[in-house]
């Protein structure tokens, strides 16, 4: 399982749009915020972290609370 949170609100206002899911390519507005990858809620009940990509290696991970307070 990947655990995941949701995209602030404010990225989707600014942008207009969802990523896709890494695994399936479905629009999602769901990430692991460690390695910075959109994962949907279905793929992230099968899937492991270790299966996603990592960042680039200048990537600093947040923590969640950073990530969800925009860093």
């Amino acid at each position: 399982m990947i655990p995941t949170v949701k995209e602030p609100k404010e990225l989707h206002e600014e942008f207009r749009m969802h990523e896709r899911c890494h695994f399936c390519k479905k629009p999602t507005d769901m990430w692991h915020w460690r390695t910075n990858q959109p994962v949907c809620n279905e793929c992230a009940k099968v899937r492991k972290v270790a299966e996603l990509p990592r960042c680039s290696p200048n990537y600093k991970q947040p923590t969640k609370a950073e990530y969800l307070n925009g860093g």
